[in-house]
């Protein structure tokens, strides 16, 4: 597929992108229009203290600001979100304190602590799975490149593959995988969605199984 794929300062999209048109083969695009790469340099040090401090620490201009710099091409939909967040600022509403990311690393913790067990132990269960489903399915694309192309055509490759989903091993991965539990507990529509996509990966797992001369098909007898 591509060398160092894991690798978290590259931008796996456009990689995978780039990549593919050099063979000439031309991936689909998600439903949902992509987001920039999260590992922009213009989007790390606000990231980074959003993260940390929530919205208290980062405003929705010096978001915007640093958005623009990493989604020069979508001038006109960062100016309906800046025009939006003005008229509810107006209108006495903040719609930054309604965000999932309002208190920073602290509100994530919190969200993780107050789940009851049940809830928890489904979260986990759920992201860890997805994210070992994807990791496979990347794998046995290289020999069967409908398996990206059906990932990449999905809202939740943007939402969720891309910007977390694929999660290396140790520490970095570890760290995805806990901040898509919080994205599970937190966004109940979002969880929605990667059950879904789970289900797609299914069938895709399915519809696809191992070729026979494969490392992937030896190790497993």
């Amino acid at each position: 597929m591509m060398e160092n794929r894991r690798s978290p300062r590259r931008d796996l999209d456009g990689t995978l992108r780039d990549g593919a048109a050099a063979a000439g083969v031309e991936l689909p695009r998600s439903p949902e229009p992509a987001v920039p790469n999260i590992f922009h340099r213009a989007l790390l040090e606000p990231g980074a203290r959003l993260l940390l401090g929530g919205t208290a620490d980062v405003g929705i201009e010096d978001l915007l600001e640093s958005w623009e710099q990493a989604w020069p091409d979508h001038a006109e939909k960062l100016e309906f979100i800046r025009e939006a967040h003005r008229q509810a600022e107006l209108a006495g509403t903040n719609l930054m304190a309604q965000s999932p990311m309002a208190e920073g690393m602290a509100g994530m913790v919190r969200t993780i602590e107050t789940a009851d067990d049940k809830e928890l132990c489904e979260a986990v269960r759920s992201c860890t799975k997805a994210s070992g489903l994807l990791g496979v399915l990347m794998q046995r694309a290289v020999y069967e490149p409908e398996i990206l192309a059906r990932l990449m055509s999905d809202a939740m490759w943007n939402q969720w593959a891309r910007v977390g989903g694929i999660a290396p091993d140790g520490a970095a991965g570890a760290a995805a995988v806990a901040i898509s539990t919080f994205q599970y507990l937190a966004m109940p529509d979002w969880a929605a969605d990667l059950d879904r996509y789970v289900r797609v990966m299914h069938a895709l797992d399915a519809a696809y199984p191992v070729p026979l001369d494969t490392p992937e098909a030896e190790g497993s007898h």
